[in-house]
């Protein structure tokens, strides 16, 4: 093993195998420093997503992400700037941001072009700023995929979890009669949310009827479980689907397959402001300090996660004011 640099003041976490989240170990490095054009985050937060443990395990995936080892891990993360290199304007030491930067958010610093970062607004706390990244961006693209406006009714599958919450709430505010399907442990948040709760089941067929007797006029699928072939029994346009998980589904159906890749930092920062005025929620299902990275893995791939699963690089009181 390659000693440790004698000013290893940095941590992140890394894997050198694939696996499950034992693989995931906890490297010391220097801090790194900023080339011209870059800056230098102080990482408070970083959410858990899925996507982070299919890589690790890798297990083969739908989307096209590249792979090597070592590597680092995680994509979402918030903090505070604290260095900037040569040529950067617009942006200052001290301010606190959030964003995305895949294999390198789960650690105690990273370096980032600042075209990918989004301010926090005031309001908004490092903690639930450093799990919206994915959600946030996959919430906005999904509900702007079906321009989801007054009159619809729309199945939200899966809409306690972090994009399906997010998915729900924004149909909401767009106007829309909003159905989610969650876990009965779930049901009360969502119904606080404004969101007709549903059960999963073999009579989840039923449910829809019975709460949408109209018929629903828009799906929007976080989860996969059938929700596509769901939909078109109940007579939706295919082109009124929009699923992020089926991807089975989508060779089998005209369906839509809009997620993420399809916002960016304008939307980011349109919902970050809805979260700083309490207009949406985001509720933290779980708060892991860095050392205890692969429990936080262990609880996601669990699938039971309310919200969004979040590490911390310092206690819990800090990393939310962090405050």
């Amino acid at each position: 093993m390659t000693p440790e640099p004698t000013d290893a003041a940095s941590r992140r976490v890394v894997f050198r195998r694939f696996g499950g989240p034992e693989v995931l170990e906890i490297e010391r490095r220097a801090v790194p420093r900023p080339a011209p054009g870059e800056v230098l985050v102080r990482v408070a937060a970083a959410g858990v997503n899925p996507v982070d443990w299919k890589l690790f395990s890798g297990e083969p995936m739908h989307d096209p992400y590249e792979r090597s080892l070592p590597s680092g891990n995680g994509y979402d993360f918030s903090g505070t700037i604290e260095a900037l290199g040569d040529d950067v304007v617009d942006w200052r030491v001290g301010e606190q941001v959030f964003g995305g930067l895949r294999y390198e958010a789960q650690a105690d610093h990273l370096v980032i072009d600042p075209a990918l970062l989004v301010r926090v607004p005031e309001g908004l706390s490092l903690l639930v700023a450093g799990a919206l990244n994915v959600v946030g961006r996959t919430a906005v693209a999904s509900v702007e995929s079906q321009r989801i406006g007054e009159g619809d009714v729309v199945l939200v599958s899966g809409a306690a979890g972090g994009v399906g919450i997010l998915t729900a709430q924004l149909c909401v505010l767009r106007g829309a009669r909003v159905l989610g399907t969650a876990s009965p442990r779930n049901h009360a948040l969502l119904g606080k949310l404004g969101i007709h709760p549903l059960a999963y089941g073999d009579d989840l067929t039923e449910a829809v009827r019975a709460a949408a007797p109209d018929g629903l006029t828009a799906v929007l699928d976080t989860v996969g479980h059938g929700t596509v072939d769901l939909a078109l029994s109940l007579g939706v346009p295919a082109d009124r689907i929009n699923t992020i998980a089926d991807y089975e589904a989508r060779s089998r159906h005209p369906v839509r397959g809009v997620g993420g890749a399809k916002a960016g930092g304008p939307e980011l920062a349109m919902i970050a402001q809805l979260l700083a005025d309490g207009r949406i929620e985001l509720p933290i299902d779980s708060v892991h300090p860095l050392e205890d990275v692969r429990a936080a893995y262990a609880r996601s791939i669990e699938g039971h996660a309310t919200g969004k699963i979040v590490i911390t690089t310092a206690p819990v009181a800090e990393a939310d004011g962090i405050g």
